[in-house]
């Protein structure tokens, strides 16, 4: 169970103890408040105000000793387990009920005896409200007795009435209070159920677990990246979880990644410091026979500056490619497209490369014609790029070979493609989905041909570059090679 829907649950239920509890605790109170003679007075007037008018309409008929009105008058003391004594104005006692319960019902006590049975009203009559202490205990009041007919004062009802009867006329009764007491006490006991509950969730299924994250974490910061934190639940905790072990993997792959690019990097100076050491010991074994006037004559000092001069390139070749990594590394590679016609920007260019072709002892197959196409376009960086799949394509030929230079309009996909093929060794398979990774040098399928140009070192960072290059044009570069057949790249840049 999630614990958002858990909590919300369990805090609704809280809720209602509370309101529960709360209710019950004022309905106490204002039962207790309310228990009050004035409440008891009106508890009595609802009992006994029915028989208080029927006295003031039928008071005469208590003259006559077989009246019925006297038999009504002891069924209803009788039910209410009451007793009623009726009193003239004068004292005269007109209906006794406890005369007629120890007469056995039989009626009221004859003329005579009625004559003799004479009280003061003002002494022994209860006007106020008084709670006898006797067993059962017994409210005693009287209320006067007004005729009816002319309003006029006619004697006394003296009542005596059971506490119980009274008490069940209350707006609160015994039973009420006990039922919200019992409320209330269940109300508490469950509230506290609650927080238990609830802090036994919180610790066993949030803070231990929070605690076993915490090793986890603790563990990464160590350098452990292979304690796994696992979860089993699937709520909060669970996602939290799942969520952190990914965190931990993505963590762990960074840091391979970044130890292998450090590796590479390290490679990177290794390699490039080897291959500036062996065009600059040239140079310098050149130079020094020059200033000790080995060479006889200018013709020889001359082939011996050619020399100087190709390794003199060589290393500006290898520094220019490790300032474009370093600037790719700080992603500080100025890239700044403008639309531009390509048959202007491009004709020059690739007829400047073509020639160099041409002195490089290859063959090139220059474009007869450009499509002038508007385009956003660096003419610096795209010329970087077809400079540097020319000077790989260089690589992997020999004397005889054919480099081709294409520009043509892809009307499908709106865009411009440039392509430099060749004929040489071509790119081996197992070196096929690495080369436009950085730091990668794949090794050539060995040609054909004994002839072949000098070799030329790199460091394997054209390539990379290059798809950096044509990416921040919008564009794409793709290839296809087959061994000792020769390779094809491919720059599309799409069109304004």
């Amino acid at each position: 169970m999630e614990w958002k829907s858990w909590y919300s649950k369990r805090m609704l239920l809280a809720l209602i103890c509370l309101l529960a509890a709360a209710a019950s605790s004022f309905w106490l109170a204002y039962s207790f408040k309310d228990v009050s003679p004035s409440s008891s007075l009106k508890a009595i007037k609802v009992l006994t105000n029915g028989m208080v008018s029927e006295l003031e309409h039928q008071h005469a008929e208590l003259a006559d000793d077989s009246s019925p009105f006297s038999a009504k008058l002891s069924a209803w003391a009788e039910a209410q387990h009451a007793e009623l004594l009726v009193v003239s104005a004068d004292g005269t006692i007109l209906y006794d009920s406890s005369s007629q319960q120890a007469d056995g019902g039989a009626g009221l006590a004859d003329s005579s005896n009625r004559e003799t049975r004479v009280l003061s009203p003002r002494f022994e009559l209860d006007f106020a409200l008084r709670l006898s202490r006797a067993e059962p205990a017994t409210y005693h009041i009287a209320f006067p007795i007004l005729d009816a007919a002319n309003d006029t004062f006619v004697g006394y009802a003296q009542f005596a009435l059971p506490q119980a009867s009274v008490d069940q006329q209350q707006p609160f009764s015994s039973l009420q209070r006990a039922a919200a007491l019992l409320v209330l006490i269940l109300s508490f006991l469950l509230l506290v159920y609650l927080l238990l509950a609830i802090n036994r969730y919180v610790k066993q299924q949030q803070l231990e677990p929070i605690k076993a994250l915490k090793g986890n974490a603790e563990a990464i910061l160590k350098g452990n990246y292979e304690q796994e934190a696992q979860w089993t639940s699937r709520n909060e905790l669970g996602e939290l979880y799942a969520v952190f072990d990914q965190m931990r993997v993505e963590i762990r792959s960074l840091h391979l990644s970044q130890a292998s690019h450090s590796q590479a990097h390290k490679e990177l100076i290794s390699n490039l410091s080897h291959d500036l050491k062996t065009p600059l010991t040239t140079i310098k074994a050149y130079v020094e026979a020059i200033r000790e006037g080995i060479c006889p004559d200018l013709p020889s000092a001359m082939s011996y500056l050619d020399v100087v001069h190709a390794n003199a390139s060589k290393m500006s070749a290898l520094v220019d490619d490790l300032l474009l990594h370093s600037l790719r590394d700080l992603e500080q590679i100025a890239v700044h497209p403008k639309e531009q016609y390509s048959a202007a920007v491009l004709k020059p260019m690739l007829q400047h490369i073509a020639h160099y072709i041409e002195t490089s002892g290859v063959s090139c197959d220059a474009p007869d014609s450009y499509p002038n196409l508007l385009l956003a376009i660096d003419p610096i960086r795209i010329e970087q790029v077809i400079a540097n799949l020319v000077a790989n394509s260089l690589k992997h030929t020999t004397v005889g070979d054919v480099i081709a230079l294409k520009v043509e309009e892809n009307e499908q996909e709106r865009a411009l493609e440039i392509t430099v093929a060749d004929t040489g060794s071509g790119i081996s398979p197992q070196d096929m989905p690495f080369i436009f990774e950085r730091y990668y040098q794949g090794q050539a399928a060995p040609a054909s041909s004994s002839e072949q140009l000098p070799p030329r070192h790199g460091v394997g960072l054209g390539l990379s570059i290059c798809k950096h290059i044509v990416e921040a044009h919008g564009g794409t570069i793709t290839f296809h090679s087959r061994p000792e057949q020769g390779t094809t790249f491919c720059i599309k840049l799409p069109l304004s």
